[in-house]
């Protein structure tokens, strides 16, 4: 220990006889300090400062009319624009505006368009235009510019889009110009209307079920005569007589229903076409998430789990095929629809699979900002497969759809047949022997027909019923009127509801008022590593022949600790200097100013250990290895951007820095203190004091003749210092 003592005294003796040494220790003291504050202060508020960016704005915006209400939204943007100060707006022509960006003199521009405020209120006319702004952006000047100007262009887009809504309500309320008296009388109205009409078709099919239930009956009188006894043909002529009129009859209902078979298929084929359509519009929706996720996650994000909208809608059509096709099924067991349930039922199980992989791809984007490409390939496949099978549920419908519907015709045509049958017999009995043989086949196959029909007709019928009752519910409640009571009479207020129908209420935790503060941790734990390697840069870590003679033979741990508390004085004082001019002299946001300065002298302590012992044992290339391994750190340590947003390779490399613990026990201290956390991270950082240790002691003795021959060979050169 007292050799120890002794080289640290030898020192001072030197630094005190030479006052060019003293001035040299001075500057390097301060040297680091003035590193870190100009950086602190060069980054205190950017953001605040961005009223000078020059940003052009065009409009050509020629205005749209409708009614009573005239709209300019190219002149809405100029006007909120003249009143915001946030970007230097220049409002210029279309050519200065695209010169100025192409040339550099602006940033961005916006230019709105001839058609803007038409297409913005296409919805007037039924077909639909969306509006858009054109926006143009030069990334060549600055990396952070561009990431500003975007903010611009969407603050822009979310003005027009709040105007829109108020001025949409209004054309909304102005259409339909109604009281709420009226709005109410008008809907009893049309729901009386709707079930008188379709009580009336209730009516009309209890009446065709007693009619089809006296025909089977009919037709069970009719076996039983033909099977008895030939003999009886007066009677079976007075039977069939009256038979025929009620087949007649039944016959003529029976037309009135079968219309309604084609239109039934034709309505299931429009449902399979719409769930194809949605399908196409999810296959081209992902191609432009995937495109935007870049430049907006979040948005991105918010768009990629709405498409889940038409997932749902593509499900939602598939069950309503499904449920007609087990009906059909269950009333026509020889039309073979296996297949095609199958298709759908497979096509929804896909629809399922994709709302769930697109939730957890919205999750990816929202924590790391990007989607892999494997996961957008996937999405894509599944997307792509699930269009795949609504097509060939499409197909295969086509080859059921004349299943069914020569299956109607079938029965229709059975109908005719036992008409004339009827007819026949009754015309003449001399007649009636000669077919009462194949008559008994015949009306089996009548009986069940009409059988399969009045189980149509029983569902039918109970499915009027159902719809009767949630026709009264509407009827009877008052949610239309509620819903369109706003509307009417108070457009303004509903307008602004609807454009912001949610607000965020921010709770900031450990809030830092300048992003100068914010910064300190990074750039005062960057300018102590840079005085450490300054120190090694100025101050010899050896010792000469005169040293050693003077010292008494020292031993190397005693040379190497002697040594270093030079290196440890002057990093506390550069710690000091760096910690109290951020305090005092730059005014920082701290919430602990006294565990701000132990943190900074334990970062340096660790940090000047760390380069001196590179340094000592491998010279020349332990001082480039301490500037390697600040270079890491600046990337690596998560002092700018989190460690969660790095690439990989710098992301498995960040527990192994010591910024990332020094800088992390200053935040705590500069933001506020959580203890836990705090001496946590000064546990881990005081671990790499360990490391140095080990590479100034254990590691130095075997690396001695190889670096000492590294070394003559350089001095050798005359070039290296």
């Amino acid at each position: 220990m007292k050799n120890i003592f002794s080289v640290f005294k030898f020192d001072i003796k030197d630094i005190a006889k030479n006052i060019i040494v003293f001035v040299v220790i001075i500057g390097i003291t301060i040297l680091p300090a003035l590193y870190s504050w100009f950086n602190i202060a060069a980054n205190w508020d950017p953001y605040a400062n961005t009223y000078s960016l020059p940003f052009a704005v065009c409009t050509m915006d020629k205005g749209y009319k409708y009614k009573t209400i005239t709209v300019n939204a190219g002149d809405t943007i100029v006007d909120n624009l003249k009143k915001n100060k946030k970007m230097d707006w220049a409002f210029v022509n279309r050519k200065e505006a695209l010169d100025g960006v192409e040339n550099g003199k602006y940033y961005a521009a916006v230019i709105v368009p001839e058609n803007f405020s038409k297409n913005l209120f296409s919805v007037t006319t039924g077909k639909f235009k969306q509006a858009k702004l054109q926006y143009y952006v030069t990334e060549k000047p600055n990396a952070i510019a561009p990431k500003i100007t975007d903010k611009g262009a969407e603050a822009m887009a979310a003005t027009v889009n709040e105007a829109y809504v108020d001025k949409i309500t209004e054309v909304i309320a102005s259409t339909l110009n109604l009281t709420n008296n009226e709005i109410s009388e008008s809907k009893v109205e049309v729901a009386d209307k709707i079930i008188k009409t379709l009580k009336n078709a209730k009516t009309d099919l209890k009446e065709f079920n007693k009619t089809n239930d006296l025909f089977i009956s009919t037709l069970d009188s009719i076996k039983k005569l033909l099977a008895a006894n030939k003999d009886l043909a007066p009677s079976i002529k007075s039977a069939l007589n009256k038979a025929g009129t009620m087949g007649s009859n039944i016959k003529d209902s029976i037309k009135g229903f079968g219309a309604t078979s084609p239109q039934i298929t034709a309505s299931i084929s429009e449902i399979i076409n719409q769930g194809s359509g949605y399908a196409q519009d999810l296959d081209n929706e992902l191609s432009g998430i995937f495109n935007s996720v870049d430049k907006d996650a979040s948005a991105a994000a918010d768009k990629l789990e709405r498409l889940t909208q038409i997932n749902n809608k593509i499900i939602s059509a598939n069950n309503t095929v499904l449920s007609v096709l087990n009906e059909i099924k269950a009333v026509f067991p020889d039309i073979k629809c296996d297949k095609l349930i199958e298709r759908l039922n497979a096509a929804n199980k896909k629809q399922n699979t994709i709302i769930e992989k697109i939730t957890n791809a919205a999750n990816t984007i929202r924590k790391t900002g990007k989607l892999p490409k494997d996961v957008q390939n996937e999405l894509k496949s599944l997307a792509g497969a699930a269009k795949s099978d609504i097509s060939q549920a499409k197909t295969g419908f086509t080859d059921v759809k004349k299943k069914i519907d020569n299956a109607t015709k079938d029965v229709y045509t059975a109908l005719d047949d036992v008409s004339d049958f009827i007819t026949t017999l009754s015309s003449g009995t001399d007649s009636v022997d000669k077919v009462l043989d194949s008559g008994v086949d015949t009306v089996d196959t009548l009986k069940a027909t009409f059988k399969n029909l009045g189980g149509l007709m029983n569902n039918a019928d109970k499915k009027i019923d159902t719809m009767i009752e949630k026709i009264k519910d509407i009827r009877d409640s008052k949610k239309i009127e509620n819903f369109l009571s706003p509307i009417i009479e108070n457009p303004a207020e509903l307008g602004k509801f609807v454009s912001s129908p949610a607000a965020i209420k921010d709770h900031r935790l450990y809030h830092l008022e300048n992003y100068g503060s914010a910064m300190t941790p990074f750039y005062s734990a960057l300018g102590l590593w840079v005085g450490g390697v300054v120190l090694v840069a100025v101050i010899s870590v050896g010792f000469s022949k005169r040293e050693l003679k003077t010292l008494n033979k020292p031993k190397e741990y005693q040379l190497f600790f002697g040594r270093y508390i030079m290196f440890f004085v002057i990093g506390q004082l550069q710690a000091l200097v760096i910690a109290l001019g951020d305090l005092f002299f730059l005014k920082i946001q701290c919430d602990n100013p006294l565990m701000f300065i132990v943190a900074s002298m334990i970062s340096s302590f660790v940090y000047t250990l760390i380069i001196y012992s590179l340094t000592i044992t491998f010279s020349v290339l332990g001082k480039a290895l301490a500037v390697i391994i600040l270079v890491l750190q600046v990337a690596g340590s998560g002092g700018t951007f989190p460690i969660e947003v790095l690439p990989g390779l710098f992301k498995a490399m960040a527990p192994f820095l010591p910024f990332k613990y020094g800088i992390n026990a200053m935040r705590e201290a500069v933001a506020g203190m959580n203890w836990g956390s705090y001496w946590s991270n000064i546990g881990y950082l005081m671990l790499f004091s360990l490391i140095g240790l080990f590479i100034g002691l254990v590691l130095r003795k075997p690396c001695i003749k190889v670096i000492n021959f590294f070394n003559n060979r350089v001095e050798e050169s005359d070039i290296v210092i």
